[in-house]
């Protein structure tokens, strides 16, 4: 027996320690197991009945103690979309949300004698909030949020208050750049009802969160900023984005049709005055411009107080159109005149012997023939080497002056080809200067 009771005691002895490390182990895993907040439903009711019940929380007043200091509330704008930007009636709609907190003195509780409940949801109609508006809207005057929205209270009376809408506001456009533009549109969000002495707007971030933003197939956001404008005598907090317009659909539509017709102008040059169509490309044409410009026009931003550059191109381009009518007009008027009846005037024969040596001619001169019975003359390039001497003799007494061979040799036919050389150059290269001006001007300032 007393061998027994000796070996039990040995056993013990030995699973003592082992005893006190597996206790052991087990206090150290406990005090690093996370702590479990263990909210239960009850503890948000007896929060509920605290608040509405037993401390009768009353929406209307502000929620501090010392109805004297000012309610500080914090306004940042997530923005997830551009509905739609109208630069005709200056507006613009986007969606988005606004992240309002601020700190209300009668939304507090101890969370370990609830349970350790330490946020609870109520409805936004339920509690005090900034009645915040936006501004510079155009839609019916309303507040933020809905009554299904609700809100998050913590235990130290901080409140959160996300309420998502479509915000319909105007937005002054800049179309002097126009489609290569950007557009600086606002927000302007104001405590409507309240003093700045009661109601102070502050800002939690300098700029627009994208975080949830989708990217629109016509605008692009390049920047934005905010502002608490702080001379204004109302709690205001302006969002304000920087918005660059995607030119593609303007420059395929818009700008290289109107190029196009402008080389088609000039091609009017191109075919002769004898041609019985010269007159009737010119006019449809101009048409076809003129068609073209006033579905254009209905397109374009309509502003009086700044014109675009694209709206000045597309008047001259049109004023070419009418000028090229003119004067074509003018050149077949010119073609059908006759040399004996209307004498060519000697400044027209000057830009015609200098069109000539631009296209590098010779003139053709009259010469003599051997066979000239009353006086008649054929061109040197008629004229044959081997003509008896005496026979030159003969007629050079009836060669007519220089001056005189070549009025002969121009014809009204000559100018109106000379004009029409003349005029393509003309309306080429000041068509080319005028395109790659114009929108070398609009890509490069629009930035």
């Amino acid at each position: 027996m007393d061998t027994c009771v000796s070996g039990i005691q040995c056993n013990s002895v030995t699973m003592a320690p082992r005893r006190f490390c597996f206790l052991l182990l087990s206090l150290v895993i406990i005090m690093y197991i996370p702590k479990i907040n263990a909210q239960t439903s009850d503890g948000a009711k007896n929060i509920l009945t605290k608040i509405f019940t037993t401390d009768s929380y009353n929406k209307a007043v502000r929620p501090t103690s010392n109805q004297s200091q000012v309610t500080n509330v914090s306004v940042d704008f997530s923005l997830t979309g551009i509905i739609d930007f109208d630069s005709q009636k200056e507006t613009l709609i986007t969606s988005g949300y606004l992240i309002i907190s601020w700190s209300d003195y009668y939304l507090q509780w101890n969370p370990s004698d609830y349970y350790g409940t330490s946020n609870v949801f109520i409805h936004q109609d339920d509690v005090w909030k900034p009645d915040i508006a936006l501004q510079n809207g155009i839609s019916e005057f309303k507040g933020l949020g809905s009554s299904e929205l609700l809100v998050n209270v913590t235990s130290d009376g901080t409140v959160a208050w996300w309420p998502y809408a479509i915000l319909q506001s105007t937005c002054k456009v800049d179309i002097t750049y126009f489609p290569f533009d950007i557009q600086t549109c606002s927000l302007k969000f104001t405590a409507w009802s309240y003093y700045k002495t009661e109601v102070q707007l502050i800002v939690g971030s300098n700029h627009i969160i994208f975080e949830d933003y989708e990217e629109n197939s016509a605008w692009t956001v390049t920047g934005s900023n905010v502002d608490t404008l702080p001379e204004s005598s109302d709690a205001t907090v302006v969002f304000t984005m920087k918005m660059k317009r995607k030119p593609l659909f303007y420059l395929l539509n818009v700008i290289v049709p109107v190029i196009m017709l402008s080389v088609m102008n000039t091609c009017v040059f191109v075919l002769p005055a004898k041609s019985d169509e010269k007159a009737a490309f010119s006019v449809t044409v101009f048409l076809s411009l003129a068609v073209f410009l006033t579905i254009v026009t209905s397109t374009l931003p309509q502003n009086s107080d700044k014109v675009s550059f694209l709206g000045i191109y597309l008047v001259i381009m049109a004023g070419f159109s009418t000028l090229t009518v003119i004067l074509t007009l003018f050149q077949l008027r010119l073609n059908s005149r006759e040399e004996d009846i209307d004498p060519i005037p000697s400044w027209l024969i000057k830009l015609h012997m200098l069109v000539d040596k631009v296209r590098n001619r010779k003139c053709n001169k009259v010469r003599p023939t051997p066979h000239a019975q009353n006086g008649g003359f054929i061109s040197g390039s008629e004229y044959v080497d081997t003509v008896d001497e005496k026979m030159v003799d003969v007629t050079k007494s009836k060669v007519p002056p220089p001056e005189e061979v070549i009025k002969m040799e121009i014809t009204w036919n000559n100018i109106s080809n000379s004009l029409d050389f003349v005029f393509f150059w003309l309306y080429f290269l000041a068509g080319f200067i005028i395109t790659v001006t114009v929108l070398s001007i609009m890509a490069k300032d629009a930035g």
